[in-house]
């Protein structure tokens, strides 16, 4: 194979390719992505690309890849270049993938490699019906399952075929869904494409304007994939793509009769999906669902389809049933909202849990008093929900007071302090900044910080305490109490945080952190020390930096002398700049002659220039 130039032409296959632009491995590059190039050129040059065709302007072929079986893969050139590209793997929408820039590589260096073929449409047009029929027979003994596409129609005129049973397509759906040996993202999506391919023929339906097939196929195909999701899923949600398209071709549908029966049809079709939807946890298989019906539905329909909702509310108080309410609510008050009057609407809001919407309501109709002790009723998640609407209000001072009250229940009592969300303080910080009582500002900041203490809230304190003068103080404050508490990992940071090295390095060795995510902890921490050490402290880095080393080589594993070489050359500078090359040439002979038989290492230092 020659060697690659990055701007070889493209060259020919077995016939003038006058009419394919000539591509370079810049425009490749460009259009698939600097680190899928480079994994395609590994495909490329290792020959994975099996059967290589070009049909008019589409390059095709099949990629071997990280499954049993190829992926294919195919891109189309125009005057202009790279127009578009597919791949079956898991992010080959669009043709940027590894496989595409495999296919594109071999199209530019191995152009005689492709077999040249007509297009489909005019291969199938010039052979007889007897061939056609033989041809299909070959298809069907290669891939037995092409046999249940024989009983899908050929969308056709409207009219001029019977109308549609809907069990040929709920078979084609469970043909489809189970027919894969489920082995995760690509298999659903394999799925996912062939469902799609059923929702098209109702999209030809619907082009025809046989509406009610293309009902008959959209209903089905989302009852079929909803009614299997629990076995069959993906993480990414990719069957919900054929669930999205029959909910769009069922609004459609809707838009398009004035049938009373059928629309009924069709709007209980739509609201089994939403249903199904809001059920499992609003994941967005019916999530158009209410726009459409919102948008479609008479004053009537939207009446009973407001019945449904009622129907579907759930009892009870778990935080999953009340979430179904929180759903169904809402989208019963945009139903009902032309019937809904006043207290109509609150009654609503109180039995779905749509406590926005209810005081948003109390304070237009300037029921300020029911509205606080609506607020007062809610969890502290749900009062700073409803925060903002007082304040657009003009009740900022009303719902402070709320808040304020909600705080102080969190003062010890009998058992302890009450649990309370901690943003229900950073909101009250907020408010005394706004207005500039910066002195109530930096008390609220303080109890921030010793509820959950940080180098984040020492900042904050920092910034705060600064501004009415108050920081030397609180700092001394501070730094008592936390060694009192022996914070020791917090006191180093915050040393770290002020520059006061020497005060680190002291405290360093005082940490005491159970387990192994404190160990880790502590090691992170560690090498922070020795980097801010290096200037003043250039020994007791370098000791920090050896037993790091030491313990990165005790662990084994490549990654961990790549990691321990690092360090090594910190070590190696910081003798150098003490003037002690001495110490450095016994230090690292000592390291090689300690561990000869670990040739990992040996090579990771030798790389490092060690």
């Amino acid at each position: 194979m020659g060697e690659m130039d990055g701007e070889r032409e493209s060259g020919r296959g077995k016939e003038p390719m006058t009419d394919l632009p000539q591509l370079t491995e810049s425009d490749i590059r460009r259009w698939i992505g600097e680190r899928s190039f480079e994994r395609g050129q590994g495909y490329f040059q290792r020959g994975h690309i099996v059967n290589p065709r070009r049909q008019g302007n589409t390059l095709k072929a099949r990629c071997l890849g990280s499954r049993s079986q190829p992926y294919h893969v195919e891109t189309t050139l125009g005057p202009e270049g790279i127009v578009v590209g597919q791949c079956s793997c898991p992010v080959g929408t669009g043709g940027h993938c590894k496989h595409a820039a495999a296919l594109l590589l071999t199209w530019l260096h191995q152009p005689d490699a492709f077999l040249v073929m007509e297009e489909l449409e005019e291969a199938l047009n010039r052979r007889s019906k007897a061939d056609l029929i033989a041809l299909i027979r070959r298809m069907v003994a290669r891939y037995p399952d092409l046999e249940m596409l024989l009983e899908l129609p050929v969308v056709g005129d409207a009219g001029a075929t019977p109308p549609l049973d809907p069990e040929v397509i709920r078979r084609q759906v469970n043909s489809v869904l189970h027919s894969f040996e489920y082995d995760g993202w690509a298999t659903t999506r394999d799925i996912a494409q062939q469902l799609q391919e059923l929702v098209d023929i109702g999209d030809d339906y619907a082009g025809q304007g046989n509406w009610r097939d293309a009902a008959t196929v959209y209903q089905t195909v989302a009852q079929e994939v909803l009614d299997s999701y629990g076995v069959i899923q993906g993480e990414e949600g990719e069957l919900g793509w054929a669930v999205e398209g029959c909910v769009t071709g069922l609004g459609q549908c809707l838009a398009e009769t004035d049938d009373t029966g059928w629309r009924e049809t069709l709007l209980r079709a739509l609201f089994d999906i939403y249903r199904w939807d809001v059920n499992y946890g609003g994941i967005g298989m019916g999530g158009e669902v209410p726009d459409i019906i919102l948008r479609e539905a008479t004053a009537e329909e939207k009446q009973q389809v407001a019945g449904w909702v009622r129907e579907a509310l759930p009892e009870g108080d778990s935080w999953s049933r009340n979430y179904h309410r929180r759903v169904y609510g809402g989208f019963l008050l945009a139903l009902e909202e032309e019937q809904l009057d006043d207290e109509a609407f609150l009654q609503v809001c109180r039995e779905t849990n749509r406590w926005h919407d209810l005081v948003n309501r109390l304070l237009d109709l300037d029921r300020v008093d029911e509205a606080a002790a609506a607020a007062r009723e809610l969890g502290d998640y749900e009062l700073l929900q409803v925060a903002d609407i007082f304040v657009a209000h003009s009740q900022a001072d009303l719902v402070e007071r709320l808040i304020r009250e909600r705080v102080h229940t969190s003062q010890a009592g009998p058992e302890g302090p009450a649990r309370r969300d901690t943003r229900l303080t950073v909101w009250l910080k907020e408010r005394a900044q706004a207005r500039g009582d910066l002195a109530e500002a930096l008390t609220l900041a303080e109890t921030l910080f010793w509820q959950y203490p940080d180098v984040r809230g020492y900042q904050e304190l920092r910034e705060l305490a600064r501004l009415v003068e108050r920081w030397d103080e609180l700092r001394a404050a501070i730094l008592t109490r936390l060694t009192d508490a022996g914070k020791h990992h917090l006191l180093t940071e915050i040393y770290l945080e002020d520059g006061d090295v020497d005060r680190a390095l002291e405290t360093l060795e005082q940490m005491r952190i159970p387990g192994w995510r404190g160990e880790l902890a502590s090691s992170a921490l560690r090498i922070q020390v020795a980097r801010a050490a290096e200037g003043s402290r250039p020994r007791a880095a370098i000791r920090i930096y050896v037993e790091k080393i030491e313990r990165l080589i005790a662990a084994r594993g490549r990654g961990n002398y790549a990691q321990a070489a690092t360090y090594l050359v910190r070590v190696r500078d910081l003798y150098h700049r003490l003037g002690d090359p001495t110490r450095w040439a016994t230090l690292i002979s000592s390291l090689r002659e300690e561990n000869p038989r670990l040739r990992a290492l040996k090579e990771e230092l030798d790389k490092a220039g060690l």
